[in-house]
This record gives structure tokens, C-alpha cells and sequence, in this order.
């Protein structure tokens, strides 16, 4: 029986977070083509990642690590900034395109989440249907916050790449190779670990809010 219910959880978990995950990850990874494209650089495109089909985005540990520990990642768009008339620059924006593609996702999605049709619907399909929003919420929040830790691959790492001098980036290059497992090692510190957690809650709270004091209802 114990068996049976740990088995059932996981199966709810991946009911609900892999469909929030997939479309926060296709409209991530997009916006990273997509601003790429329009800046000059069509290496995204070439490869048909100038998409809104998840499945071209799908990492496979990402996704692993989200369903078993709730913290994943998608396979990363890449461009060259070479094809950039102002590479360090517009590195910055490709970079910045996921997380506030995600951002933008989330504050959508929690303007149905809080007015919320009650009486359309019985309550337990009300519950389900509050489950996948809430959970669209917390992987788009979680993705956006994530990815702008400065740690490569993730985008916040071309944050820090646009300002660093010449002589530190071999040493950007040099933590590329353990970036994984250092992000791990970080999100399961319970220092570190709290401060993702309440960095999550935080937006998550000034999205709500905007949803409240910039709607008309």
C-alpha cells in the first residue's frame, strides 16, 4: 500500500508539472530564438529551435530533476554573438528573453488563477484546474529566477560574462564543466536553498500583487 501511494504521487506530480514544464520551456527557449533571430544571429533558427514545440527544447536531466526534485532546466538555444553588431550587448538581451518570457507567462496565468470562475465548475475540477495554473505559476517563476543565477549554461551566467574582464573569462569557461552540479550542490544547501525559496515566494507575491492593482474588475 505504501508502495502503491508513493507510485500514485509521483504519477499526480507528473500529471501536473510536465505539462506546466513543457510550456514553460517552449516559450523560454522561443524567446531566446526569437530575440536572437531579430538581433542578426539565425543559429537557433537553422537548427529549427525558433519554436514553440517543447519537444526541440527538451533536456533530458532537466526534466529528470524537475519531476524528482522540483528544479529542472531545458536543453539551451544557442546563438553566436559573433553575428551581433554589439555582441556583449545583445548577448544581455537573448539572455534576458527567457526569464521574462517566463515572467510574463506567470503573471497571465495568475490573473486566472485569482479570479478564478468558481461557479463554473464543480469542485473537484475546480481543484484540478487551480492545481495545473498554480503549477504553470511556480515552474515559470521558478524557470525565470533560476535561469538568472550567474552560473553557466543558465542565461544569467551572459549577465556576467558581458561585464567581466578578458583575463576572468577562462575561469568562466573553466566553471562551465561543473556549472551542474555546483547548481545542485547550491539549491539543496539549506542557506542557499532558502534564499531560492524565498527569492521564488517574493516574486511571486509582487505578481499577485500587480494582477490585484493592475486589474479592472
Amino acid at each position: 500500500m505504501f508502495g502503491v501511494n508513493i507510485g500514485s504521487q509521483i504519477l499526480a506530480r507528473i500529471a501536473i508539472f510536465l505539462p506546466a514544464f513543457l510550456l514553460a520551456i517552449a516559450f523560454h527557449e522561443f524567446a531566446h530564438a526569437l530575440v536572437a533571430n531579430w538581433l542578426g544571429d539565425d543559429t537557433a533558427k537553422k537548427i529549427g529551435r525558433l519554436s514553440l514545440n517543447p519537444f526541440k527544447h527538451l533536456d533530458f536531466f532537466g526534466t529528470f530533476f524537475l519531476l524528482i526534485f522540483g528544479i529542472g532546466w531545458a536543453r539551451p538555444v544557442p546563438f553566436n554573438p559573433k553575428n551581433f553588431k554589439k555582441p556583449r550587448l545583445y548577448s544581455v538581451f537573448v539572455a534576458l528573453a527567457g526569464p521574462l518570457a517566463n515572467l510574463i507567462i506567470a503573471y497571465i496565468t495568475l490573473y486566472f488563477v485569482v479570479y478564478f470562475p468558481n461557479n463554473l465548475f464543480s469542485p473537484s475540477v475546480q481543484i484540478s484546474l487551480l492545481q495545473i495554473l498554480n503549477a504553470i505559476v511556480y515552474i515559470n517563476v521558478m524557470l525565470g529566477v533560476f535561469n538568472l543565477l550567474p552560473l553557466p549554461p543558465l542565461d544569467g551566467s551572459h549577465l556576467l560574462f558581458a561585464i567581466l574582464p578578458a583575463n576572468w573569462q577562462k575561469v568562466y569557461w573553466a566553471i562551465q564543466r561543473y556549472a551542474i552540479l555546483i547548481l545542485i550542490l547550491l539549491f539543496y544547501a539549506p542557506p542557499t536553498r532558502k534564499v531560492f525559496i524565498n527569492t521564488i515566494v517574493f516574486v511571486l507575491d509582487l505578481l499577485k500583487s500587480m494582477v490585484i492593482k493592475f486589474t479592472f474588475v
